[in-house]
């Protein structure tokens, strides 16, 4: 079996979300016969895999690749990581959540890494199966861990000092998270003071995440500490340092969905785990402390919760939760089935017609309107945008203000039933390309209002036309071309429809 997945960008295969949940996988499942691929979606040119796995993508390029690959026949599946999606009253992510409906409709499968995820994508597709897959521990070995606590143990008793950690992405520009959170429950960390050691706290985390605000924040903790720019080199330098690792945890939705990656490596790294606020990493419960104090004591008792004594049953604990092998040998066990239970047929044949065309809304880009031309999909132009590139169609509003006027390029006039393509007229050239008019008169499913709301500069006006055109546009092409799925190119901040239009999902 062969698995693609596409991420969002070249640069993104550096970060944790790739080298943690997909690299570590890779020899894993290629030891049970299976090959793991990851592929910017820029470079996604053909259908060669035999799963697709959108990760991450969060535009109309994805919805683009999702229509082809669903079209060709193969399985594909959506990788949701962080939840933008549970709130269904929180504007700034109803773009996401469009997204999202316009994935799912097309997927077989849905893939997360914790239960909170898994209810959040029943929620939305109730009738496609999902699974559970735990990111994957990176090294681990109960020799080597019991090396780590020896030589960490010798340090603290040695010169006194009890290292304390936190690491990770310390920001997110929709959540207050990281070193937010750092901040809001620092005050546990005095409860470590005047114990018998002189603790001192080291931060690791983004440069982007070190602002001012956060600065201020910080100042208040109430323990000595460095902040330092995270790397992965400097995250086990520091890991192997650490006696204690501090991970606090809010109960605001977008934190209980994480997974329980940090406490797995902060665990494999030999260091005591202290975690405050929401119990996230529950499953590792007889090993995680919730009460700074304790861990203080258990290790001036020479008694903490990892120690030689306990490293089996941790061991039985990371293999249940975190082993890659187990966790590919359940991916390709769910895949197969998924493969094995589809009967979709490809619909595509070395001369076929479009599938897909692409509806560019207020805010679309170029890159993406040349993307869906590689691929083959029709790119079509709305009176909303201002892109003015070599669109296919292009729908514009008539001089009676009635309705829209559909401009077809002709090799798209191609497409069209003969009875329809007999009533476009000849009307020029628009960059590079001739078209032809269909006029409302002759089709009456172009008649549209809210053209006095789109052309009065308010975004208040423009939001309001938002429904009625995008649903004028999408019957049109419904009664056009109905083979061909129409998605919906758009970046817009503002809250516009995702119900009335439904602009990301297909005829």
């Amino acid at each position: 079996m062969r698995i693609c997945v596409v991420v969002p960008s070249e640069s993104y295969l550096g970060q944790a979300g790739a080298r943690i949940r997909y690299t570590r996988m890779t020899a894993a499942l290629a030891e049970a016969g299976h090959s793991l691929t990851l592929l910017p979606i820029e470079k996604f040119k053909k259908i060669d895999h035999d799963v697709y796995l959108l990760s991450k993508c969060f535009d109309a390029t994805a919805l683009v690749v999702a229509q082809m690959v669903a079209a060709s026949g193969k399985v594909l599946g959506v990788d949701l990581f962080d939840d933008y999606f549970s709130d269904p009253k929180d504007s700034r992510f109803q773009r996401l959540r469009g997204w999202l409906i316009g994935c799912l409709a097309r997927a077989d499968f849905v893939l997360c890494s914790t239960p909170v995820m898994q209810r959040v994508a029943q929620h939305y597709a109730p009738d496609l199966p999902v699974h559970v897959m735990n990111d994957p521990f990176g090294h681990h070995d109960v020799k080597t861990l019991r090396q780590h606590l020896a030589k960490k143990n010798a340090t603290l008793w040695a010169n006194g000092v009890l290292n304390v950690a936190w690491y990770g992405m310390g920001d997110n520009p929709y959540f207050p998270v990281g070193l937010a959170d750092l901040a809001a429950f620092s005050g546990e960390l005095a409860a470590m003071q005047g114990k018998g050691f002189d603790v001192r706290l080291n931060i690791l985390t983004n440069r982007r995440a070190m602002t001012a605000d956060a600065l201020a924040a910080l100042s208040a903790i109430p323990v000595p500490y460095e902040l330092h720019e995270w790397d992965e080199a400097e995250e086990q330098k520091l890991l192997n340092q650490t006696h204690i690792v501090f991970l606090p945890v809010s109960a605001q939705n977008f934190s209980v969905a994480k997974s329980l990656n940090r406490a797995v490596t902060a665990l494999c790294s030999g260091n005591q785990v202290l975690s405050v606020g929401f119990p996230l990493y529950e499953p590792f419960s007889d090993f995680i402390y919730r009460d700074p104090s304790q861990v203080v004591n258990d290790l001036k008792a020479g008694r903490p919760r990892v120690r030689a004594e306990t490293l089996k049953p941790l061991d039985r604990v990371l293999r249940a939760h975190a082993d890659p092998a187990v966790e590919a040998r359940g991916l390709a066990s769910f895949l197969e089935a998924i493969i094995e239970g589809k009967t979709t047929q490809s619909v595509l044949s070395q001369n076929a017609r479009p599938s897909t065309a692409l509806i560019h809304g207020v805010e679309s880009s170029g890159s993406i309107h040349k993307f869906a031309k590689r691929m083959g999909a029709l790119s079509i132009a709305s009176p909303l945008t201002t892109l003015n590139l070599n669109f296919d169609l292009r729908f514009d509003w008539n001089e009676q203000g009635t309705g829209l006027d559909l401009l077809v390029s002709e090799s798209a006039c191609e497409l069209l039933a003969p009875t329809t393509a007999a009533k476009a007229m000849p009307c020029g050239k628009i960059m590079d390309l001739e078209f032809r008019k269909i006029r409302q008169d002759d089709f009456p499913s172009l008649a549209c209002g809210g053209r006095e709301l789109a052309d009065s500069g308010s975004p208040a006006g423009k939001l309001a036309a938002y429904s009625p055109v995008m649903s004028a546009i999408r019957q049109v092409m419904a009664e056009l071309l109905p083979d061909v799925s129409c998605v919906l190119s758009e970046n817009w901040r503002l809250p516009w429809p995702i119900s009335s239009a439904t602009p990301l999902g297909a005829h």
